[in-house]
């Protein structure tokens, strides 16, 4: 911090720098003035936090500069410091802000004291232009947020069959849309954006929002055309509303795309509608610019604004299902050979890449039918598991693989379909080398079979294997021998029948497999350390 001295006398600016130790109250820079108008040169230029001023000066006199100060320095804190002791010099001190009026000869414990409460006033008031600060800063970032927000509730009650009606927050804040008439939807994906862009911004997706936006309502805001927001019911959409001039959306179209070539070196795809009357029309222009968006050629970059055509014009989806190549692949990923998962995706790539063309209808509903058909898989393949299978993490959103260019790439496409069916195989090998452990089938017939007399002999015969084997292997595999493994299933199972009071003890070792109340009893209490009535009592307290 910076404080300034300003008094006509030398010894007295002299006096105060001594008396105070500046450093400990945060000032490194002591500055001098000897009038009222030097002072308000070096405030302009300094900009200090404190002045202590004398009020008899001159040229420009204390009072003089306080006035000024109170214009053109309102933050800088000021301290008078005068050889009258005069009521109106006073009063004019307080009302130019002044926070002490010290009388000379100065006082070293006044003037300190006068000190630290100028500091302490400037660092609250420091402390609350910061608050304030950081506040508009956070109202102005969650502006937009809740800006598009409200343009996005307009499309659901849209949706709905909800027109906005008049005082509705929306309305408020967009009062142009008041006397719209019809509008012109234009829709722009990022998911479907060239790879160098989305890569770019692959660890900012909200800075990649916040450029187009601002690129699109540069064009549309300024020329008072539309308003351009994100979308906030889908994950990657930005939505342009266009309103009473059809003949020029497409102009204004061209106009933004050249400016995201430019500035993010790649080109966008938008879909655009008809012109519809507004409000009431506003949920089948999105509708038409969706159907257009997704209905465009992913294979053909010679338009990249795609207008609303009324079928039949709009292209069809293609015949060439998944359905049709679903059981060789099945057969394919059971088999847990790679490379005749490799030739059954191939095989159906092999028809799809004589297509001509591939919307992103298509594409969607070749995605969908490949996950249904997964999904199943994974349920016919694990049903009768022990344990559940470990899945590789993925994400739930598709994006759309494109080359370079922005070309829909059935290369990357067809890679992407072949690693998640070759892991999908993988966890079915690892999960059926855990199923074939005989040591694991031998545990789960236990735990089927807990209630009857399990032998060392009978499971001998059941599972064609030599006694001794299954006591070595047996142990091996869950440190404990067999009968450990019976008798800690049945305490389990019979500490759940205990919470019962209507259960007699003796029923309850029946019910688990043991004709002998006593032997039962000896069990629990080894593994326990109580005894089953005593596990009872002390169950049935603690649930009350």
């Amino acid at each position: 911090m910076k404080v300034l001295l300003v008094d006509d006398e030398k010894h007295v600016r002299k006096t105060v720098r001594k008396l105070i130790d500046w450093e400990a109250f945060g000032f490194h820079t002591v500055l001098e003035a000897e009038d009222g108008t030097e002072a308000v040169e070096l405030i302009r230029e300094q900009r200090p936090q404190l002045v202590i001023t004398d009020i008899m000066m001159p040229v420009k006199s204390g009072l003089e500069l306080m006035e000024w100060m109170e214009l053109h320095a309102a933050d800088c804190k000021k301290i008078v410091i005068s050889g009258f002791n005069d009521f109106e010099f006073v009063r004019h001190t307080v009302k130019y802000g002044g926070t002490d009026y010290l009388l000379k000869p100065i006082d070293r414990g006044h003037l300190q004291e006068a000190v630290g409460k100028a500091v302490a006033s400037w660092n609250e008031a420091n402390r609350a232009k910061l608050q304030f600060h950081e506040k508009n800063k956070e109202v102005n970032e969650l502006k937009p947020m809740y800006r598009d927000k409200l343009l996005s509730r307009l499309l659901t009650d849209a949706a709905s069959g909800s027109a906005p009606l008049p005082g509705e927050s929306y309305l408020r804040e967009f009062p142009e849309l008041a006397a719209v008439r019809s509008c012109q939807v234009v829709i722009l994906d990022l998911n479907t954006m060239q790879r160098p862009i989305r890569d770019k911004y692959k660890a900012s997706v909200d800075l990649l929002f916040f450029s187009v936006l601002n690129i699109c309502n540069d064009f549309v805001q300024t020329g008072g055309q539309g308003t351009a927001f994100r979308n906030w019911n889908k994950p990657y959409e930005i939505v342009l509303l266009l309103w009473d001039e059809p003949d020029m959306a497409a102009r204004w179209l061209r106009k933004i795309s050249d400016g995201l070539n430019r500035t993010l070196k790649g080109a966008v795809d938008f879909g655009i509608s008809a012109a519809c009357s507004f409000p009431d029309g506003l949920d089948q222009a999105y509708t038409q610019a969706l159907e257009a968006l997704n209905g465009r050629n992913l294979l053909d970059l010679a338009a990249r604004i795609h207008e609303y055509r009324p079928s039949p014009a709009m292209p069809r989806i293609g015949t060439v299902r998944f359905g049709k190549y679903e059981e060789k692949t099945r057969l394919a990923v059971r088999s847990g050979n790679h490379e005749q998962i490799r030739l059954a995706v191939s095989e159906w790539f092999r028809d799809i890449r004589a297509m001509p063309a591939i919307t992103m209808e298509q594409l969607k509903m070749w995605w969908d039918e490949f996950n249904v058909a997964r999904a199943g898989w994974v349920e016919e393949f694990f049903r009768q598991c022990h344990e559940s299978p470990q899945w590789p993490s993925e994400s739930g959103q598709f994006v759309v693989p494109l080359d370079e260019d922005g070309r829909l790439s059935l290369t990357l496409l067809q890679q992407t379909m072949t690693n998640r069916l070759i892991e999908l195989s993988q966890v079915l090998i690892s999960m059926q080398a855990v199923n074939s452990n005989p040591m694991r089938e031998i545990a789960r017939y236990i735990e089927t079979h807990y209630t009857q007399d399990i032998t060392l002999q009978d499971i001998s015969a059941r599972f064609h294997l030599n006694r001794e084997y299954i006591s070595r292997k047996f142990k091996l595999e869950f440190q404990e021998t067999m009968i450990d493994f019976v008798n800690r299933i049945r305490v389990e199972k019979a500490k759940l029948l205990l919470i019962s009071p209507y259960l007699k003890v003796a029923q309850i070792a029946q019910m688990v497999g043991y004709h002998d109340e006593k032997y039962f009893s000896r069990v629990f209490k080894k593994q326990e350390q109580m005894t089953p009535n005593e596990f009872r009592k002390q169950a049935l307290k603690e649930l009350g």
